[in-house]
């Protein structure tokens, strides 16, 4: 008679009601609340007070409501769209008069119904029904009309969100393939990451990527927003991070197989001017490093991202400070480029500002020196276990709240020289 996918929850109970329904909503066992009141053709049938939002036993009425209910409640928790009949049955009225019921379980807007329905009602009752229907400002036809029309746009926007979800899934499976599954294994350098988006997509990227047989480059990238745009972006960026697309190496013009490194300076100016603010909309934060595991030398250059620190196995930490603003300027603000000197034990921290920034449950900041001080507290351990106790610690202050932000680590530890 109905789909529950065209009625408002405050339309319901009204609507139901005037053409003769009882909605009920289920309390445990075979007891429901009423919404709205009782309808008269069941209290004088059953002689049951004309309650409004009271409570029923239905099985001590109607021993089918045993044998329905378990089955409308697996239908409420597999949530199916269309309602459940329970299939007409017969029952004797007071004046032993045998009268025929129907229950429907249905879902409307996250509300679990059931509802009774009185079979074979007479035209003049209908006729009745519909004028206390425009008494109440309800005008069947005119709503029947509405309700159509909604079913059409709602049938739409169904279509429209099966065709988002696919692409935002189309997205994140592109994305995950730019996201290292597995890390090089080098000599003399132990990796570990951790990574966790916000959503199915994200705009955090990271890598770490061999050039030559002596140096990786290293990048932890974040662009500004979220959804398919901020990660379609990333993907852009992440392409163009390739050791192939001439951005990080060019071949050198005396030997064409032979390839050069190019400086983390460089590199980030000739980002700066492929990623105009005012052509993508968006701009995002690099870290950008050339790391030498021969020397250990680490030459990098920093736009605008959350310094990367340094941890070294006496406590100490530095961070690595030069650099510039955020890409997207067009070469507005030249690029500064640093060096340092790396150590046996040294670990050097990647991280995005979701992690310093996350917020708990009070309010309250993960904070940068609480980070530190974790990092410092466990320098000592692998740099694996390293980043689990981090993210232990950033589980544990979460508590039930998810990230606001994309949330990435990358832990590089030197593990010779």
């Amino acid at each position: 008679m109905f789909c529950q996918k065209n009625l408002n929850g405050e339309l319901l109970p009204a609507l139901l009601e005037a053409l003769g329904f009882m909605v009920m909503e289920p309390c445990g066992g075979s007891q429901y609340r009423l919404v709205g009141k009782i309808p008269a053709w069941f209290a004088e049938s059953f002689n049951v007070e004309p309650l409004e939002g009271g409570e029923l036993d239905l099985a001590s009425l109607f021993a089918f409501v045993e044998h329905f209910g378990p089955i409308a409640e697996e239908y409420w928790i597999e949530g199916a769209s269309a309602p459940l009949k329970s299939g007409a049955w017969m029952e004797t009225d007071i004046n032993g008069k045998e009268i025929g019921l129907e229950l429907l379980a249905l879902t409307v807007e996250g509300r679990n119904l059931l509802v009774l329905q009185l079979l074979g009602q007479d035209h003049d009752e209908k006729k009745r029904i519909l004028q206390h229907l425009r008494d109440k400002g309800l005008d069947y036809e005119v709503l029947s009309k509405t309700q159509r029309a909604l079913r059409i746009a709602h049938d739409l926007l169904l279509v429209k969100q099966r065709r988002l979800k696919e692409d935002l899934a189309a997205a994140a499976e592109i994305q995950r393939r730019f996201l290292p599954r597995d890390m090089p294994h080098l000599k003399n350098v132990n990796i570990a990451f951790k990574f966790n988006p916000c959503s199915s997509i994200a705009g955090d990227m990271f890598n770490v990527l061999e050039l030559d047989n002596d140096n990786v480059g290293i990048y932890l990238f974040d662009v500004s927003g979220h959804g398919a745009p901020a990660a379609m972006m990333a993907v852009s960026i992440c392409q163009m991070l390739q050791p192939h697309s001439g951005l990080i190496m060019r071949c050198e013009a005396s030997a064409p197989n032979a390839r050069a490194i190019i400086s983390p300076r460089d590199v980030l100016d000739s980002l700066d001017l492929e990623f105009p603010l005012e052509r993508f909309d968006k701009y995002f934060t690099i870290f950008y490093g050339v790391l030498d595991i021969r020397t250990n030398i680490l030459t990098y250059s920093n736009a605008g991202h959350p310094m990367p620190l340094v941890i070294h196995q006496d406590g100490t930490a530095d961070a690595l400070d030069q650099g510039g603003t955020i890409i997207g300027l067009g070469g507005v603000v030249p690029f500064e480029q640093g060096q340092a000197q790396l150590r046996k034990g040294d670990k050097i921290i990647l991280y995005s500002d979701g992690l310093t920034e996350f917020e708990n449950a009070s309010g309250e900041s993960f904070g940068l020196e609480r980070f530190k001080h974790l990092l410092t507290q466990n320098r000592s351990q692998k740099v694996d276990e390293f980043l689990d106790s981090i993210q232990k610690s950033l589980v544990d202050f979460a508590g039930n709240v998810k990230p606001q932000d994309d949330m990435s680590l990358l832990a590089i530890e030197i593990t010779a020289f």
